[in-house]
């Protein structure tokens, strides 16, 4: 019946009767329930809870609670519901909202109050903690989970890897509860766990589920990093399960993290492991390792100490690049490793060092407390060495990391952050844990190439066209260059780092691999066997990009410092700095004479300058920033925020067309084949296009996705 029912209501008098005055006393009533109506419209919405961080509370300790939400500013009481267990309200206000995420999702309000429980609460506690937010523009129920001190654990930071996972002791015949949130972009929490060879152990997670912006993903992993099993979404629900029959008896580690790398304060989890096997930590059930210089020294020594302490750059005369030269004396005439004796060790107190000026590395961050405990166990048992010979380059003795398989499908676009074409026209694509090699024409995945970090910076095809190298990481924690063939064999693992590797680029005859990294140099790599060639240090941040002359004998960069340099191969004397970009420097290609640079930067245009003085010679604005230069045949491109990938002659550096993907995506990446006629550009929302490089029709468009 429709709001204005009265008004069809007749005038006079009915058959039942009633007067004109009571038709009239009956419209009033109508018109005074419409305006209540009016009004209830127009009343203030209920506070509204979406989800608390965190998820769940162990019974004991008083526990602080945040719940976000819409409408929770004004609160004025958090009151129980649930006998032993009282509250008090903290905060109350209005929060910030992650980037892109509405209001609806993450909730622009907060309530923060505290959680007390009596000592006569009965065990096992009641399931959850009944609760009623009270604010004058309304209530809410609120719920939080209750568990007993010996089923729930909290996360404890920092545990973002193998060296530094929490213990977890699962108690027998019962699950356990893991309550932590990945607290900020990238990060990844990892817990140790002993296990019963034949076990079955079940690991299941609510994030998403209970509003949580996390989505998640699990891993688990070996003593040594192999992946046993992953999981992502699972059927109908981004939360996934793993349920794994164990092999052998050892420590595993779990892994949570977002599946899409983001974290923050709205990224709370609940982990329940359940194993069918009374299980302890690994500490308790094993004596300690022994140490292996080869999986648990050379690793720290390769990451920390190689760059400045190597073949071609031995600060103090001393080396670290062989176990044979760690046991030389540098200036100082000290040891830097006394088998036996810490205190007579100079590396040992220099690393431990609390003095700034003394500390290693230097200017670094220190090593971390496993770091330091696992070289300080290695010294009290006599330095043992279970390497292949003495004077072999720790390069050549570390066994590289296995990383964990890509999901079947992404649940959200990556960014399209590698682009090349293969010599017969097919696409290689960096994408999430893996690249993918496509047909350009229809966008179908020909092959996934996986055993990859999580993401992919560059792809550079050889010059022979039968392998690529792919330079890539995982930001803080990773850096590394891979080499597979076409087919997706892996040939080799190279420059091995803490931190992403930004860009690698092949000589002109393939045998050597020039390599930009985070720690502001570019290393020179012998292609076959993996060797340092030499260290170009000169930079005083990121280097993001590189590239080679065409004779080979110098290399451009380009860095976040906002710089862009030329070196001599030979002797890796800087021949030319050039500094008018004012703005970090992401791409590099020399002109065909060897003897001109031009150069690409946040501050939206290329210059092309000559090496002999740095002297400016013209700048080109594209209208946004530009992320990259790629150089092929007569012709070089360059992808731009501005949502177009631009296509210049190499010669005499003019415009020559512009190719637009049709949205306001930035476009990030781009690939060139001239003898196959075609350009191919990624965006920052997962898309590939291709077209026609000679006049720029639009042969396809794909998201990527396996």
């Amino acid at each position: 019946m429709g709001r204005f029912w009265w008004a069809r209501l007749p005038v006079g008098a009915s058959r039942c009767g009633m007067s004109l005055c009571g038709w009239a006393r009956v419209a009033c009533a109508g018109l005074a329930g419409f305006a209540s109506a009016l009004l209830a419209e127009d009343a203030p919405k209920p506070p509204q809870a979406l989800f608390t961080v965190p998820l769940s509370v162990v019974v004991g300790e008083p526990v602080k609670v945040r719940a976000r939400g819409l409408r929770l500013e004004g609160m004025t009481e958090v009151r129980s519901m649930t006998p032993g267990v009282t509250t008090m309200l903290l905060s109350q206000g209005k929060v910030g909202l992650p980037n892109g995420v509405p209001a609806e999702k993450a909730g622009d309000t907060q309530v923060e109050f505290e959680l007390r429980f009596a000592g006569d609460l009965p065990s096992p506690p009641p399931i959850e903690a009944a609760l009623l937010l009270v604010a004058p523009h309304g209530e809410m129920p609120l719920s939080i989970p209750l568990l007993a001190s010996d089923r729930g654990l909290v996360e404890v930071e920092p545990n973002p890897g193998f060296d530094k996972a929490q213990a977890v002791s699962l108690p027998a015949g019962a699950p356990l509860s893991i309550i932590g949130a990945i607290e900020r972009p990238q990060d990844v929490d990892v817990f140790h766990i002993a296990a019963e060879a034949g076990g079955r152990l079940r690991v299941s997670i609510a994030a998403h589920s209970l509003g949580s912006l996390l989505d998640p993903l699990l891993t688990l992993h070996d003593s040594k990093g192999a992946l046993i099993a992953t999981a992502d979404d699972d059927e109908g629900s981004r939360d996934p399960q793993l349920d794994v029959t164990l092999s052998r008896k050892g420590p595993i580690c779990l892994v949570v993290q977002d599946a899409n790398d983001g974290g923050g304060e709205a990224h709370p989890y609940l982990v329940t492991v359940e194993s069918s096997a009374p299980v302890e930590p690994a500490a308790a059930v094993e004596p300690v390792a022994a140490v292996s210089f080869v999986s648990d020294i050379a690793p720290i020594l390769q990451r920390h100490c190689v760059a400045c302490h190597g073949a071609e750059k031995a600060e103090g005369e001393w080396r670290a690049d062989s176990f044979a030269a760690l046991l030389e004396a540098g200036a100082t005439g000290a040891d830097g490793f006394l088998a036996g004796n810490r205190g007579a060790s100079e590396v040992f107190g220099r690393i431990t060092s609390t003095d700034v000026d003394l500390r290693m590395p230097l200017h670094g961050e220190p090593l971390s407390n496993p770091e330091v405990d696992a070289i300080a166990r290695w010294i009290d048992a006599g330095l043992p060495f279970d390497g292949v010979a003495a004077d072999t380059p720790l390069i050549d003795q570390i066994s590289p990391p296995i990383h964990p398989a890509a999901p079947a499908t992404y649940a959200t676009l990556p960014p399209v952050t590698a682009l090349a074409f293969t010599p017969s026209g097919d696409l290689l694509v960096g994408g999430w844990r893996e690249v993918l090699l496509i047909d350009p024409a229809s966008g179908g995945v020909r092959r996934r190439i996986g055993n990859l970090p999580e993401r992919s910076s560059r792809i550079a095809i050889h010059p022979a066209g039968d392998r690529f190298a792919v330079a890539g990481g995982v930001p803080g924690r990773l850096g590394e260059v891979r080499i597979f063939t076409l087919q997706g064999d892996l040939l080799r693992v190279l420059a091995p780092g803490s931190d992403i590797v930004h860009d690698v680029a092949w000589s002109p005859e393939g045998d050597r691999l020039a390599v930009a990294s985070s720690d502001a140099t570019v290393r020179i790599l012998d292609a076959e066997r993996g060797r340092l060639v030499r260290t170009l240090p000169g930079h005083r941040d990121w280097v993001l990009a590189v590239a080679w002359s065409p004779d080979g004998t110098r290399i451009a960069t380009g860095s976040r410092d906002r710089t862009a340099k030329v070196f001599d191969v030979a002797t890796g004397a800087l021949l030319a700095s050039y500094a008018r970009h004012d703005a970090p420097v992401r791409g590099v290609i020399f002109h065909p004479s060897g003897e001109e640079i031009l150069s690409a930067s946040d501050a939206q245009k290329w210059d092309r300058w000559k090496i002999a003085d740095a002297a400016h010679l013209r700048d080109t604005h594209l209208g946004g920033e530009v992320f990259q230069l790629v150089s092929a045949g007569e012709y070089f491109a360059a992808p731009s925020a501005n949502g177009k990938a631009h296509l210049f002659r190499l010669e005499d550096t003019e415009k020559v067309r512009e190719y637009a993907p049709g949205t306001a995506a930035r476009v990030i990446s781009v690939a060139v084949n001239v003898p196959a006629d075609l350009v191919a550009a990624g965006t920052q929302d997962g898309r590939v296009v291709v077209w026609k490089l000679s006049t720029a029709e639009r042969l396809a468009e794909f998201p990527l996705q396996p």
